[in-house]
């Protein structure tokens, strides 16, 4: 029968399922592992095993070769299907080479002998799976903060360009094949240039960082917001047609225009301009679409900043 031990170990203690059809090596095993502060999981068959890996989703599982119903190297083959970042260490009575062989080639993290007449050597195993495990996991969490690096402007925290034109891609696949409409708008700080030579760097620096929190704030959760370069920000609104742009451009545009921006003891007040293109009505590729949303901006600030135009209202 399966019993769950070490009920008052804590939910952070590494979690080990058990294997074995013999029933005084499981209680030895579960007593020494339960003094190491592991919280230990048992069953008595292979079969029996798989069913508790799915049900307690184990951190490492040790398992006897030898056992009725389904032996350890069919378990240790299952749980790699399931999942390959457990690791699993069979207890083998046979010390031949090509055992040995035999569970390593089907993924075994390591084999031991039985009997184990040194419990040291097991608990060294254990203890090296965990250490491998832990690599891995800050290896892979090191590649994922890399990534985001990769896609971060590094000021603003927002998207950066190169990750505007793969969204892009897949925004123009996805409103293709579902028939969709999309907005793309691009926006620029009116007189930003002034705003720098007038309040310096550090203070430019703020209102970009500022700016980009305040328009998120006025975005839907499905809206994404991109640094494109310099004071040029862009703005990718799935499935919207004119109308909804319309009504979220207007309110990041007031929401800007009323904020106060304070650092430093210094404070004042600034514009946007925004050029929005819509697809599949003026365009139906990436590069058109940016152009047409760029000309669109410069006609806004050509005609008074502070000001909203859509590439429909310009000749082309």
């Amino acid at each position: 029968m399966t019993s769950i031990n070490n009920q008052q170990s804590s939910i952070n203690n590494p979690k080990i399922l058990l294997i074995d059809d013999e029933e005084d090596i499981l209680a030895l095993l579960t007593d020494i592992l339960e003094e190491e502060d592991y919280e230990v999981v048992t069953a008595c068959n292979g079969a029996e095993g798989i069913e508790q890996f799915k049900k307690c989703s184990p951190d490492l599982v040790i398992t006897d070769v030898k056992m009725p119903i389904k032996n350890g190297l069919e378990v240790l083959t299952e749980i790699k299907k399931m999942s390959d970042d457990v690791d699993v260490i069979l207890l083998t009575g046979h010390s031949d080479e090509a055992t040995a062989i035999e569970c390593l080639r089907s993924g075994a993290y390591d084999y031991l002998l039985k009997p184990l007449e040194d419990i040291d050597i097991l608990l060294t195993a254990v203890t090296r799976a965990f250490d491998k495990r832990n690599l891995v996991k800050k290896n892979r969490e090191l590649v994922k903060q890399l990534e985001e690096l990769a896609i971060r402007d590094p000021l603003t925290g927002l998207y950066n360009r190169r990750h505007l034109h793969a969204c892009l891609d897949e925004e123009l696949a996805r409103a293709e094949r579902y028939n969709n409409t999309f907005c793309m708008v691009m926006l620029d700080i009116d007189h930003f240039k002034a705003v720098n030579d007038t309040y310096g760097h550090p203070f430019g620096d703020y209102v970009l960082k500022k700016l980009g929190e305040i328009i998120r704030g006025s975005l839907r959760t499905v809206d994404s917001l991109y640094r494109y370069g310099g004071e040029e920000f862009f703005i990718l609104m799935p499935e919207t047609a004119r109308e909804g742009a319309e009504s979220l451009v207007n309110r990041s545009m007031t929401a800007i225009r009323e904020y106060v921006f304070f650092c430093d003891g210094q404070e004042m007040n600034i514009t946007i301009s925004m050029g929005v293109s819509i697809f599949p009505d003026q365009a139906t590729d990436q590069r058109e679409l940016i152009r047409l949303a760029d000309q669109a901006l410069y006609r806004a600030k050509e005609t008074g900043r502070d000001r909203v135009v859509f590439a429909s209202e310009i000749d082309k």
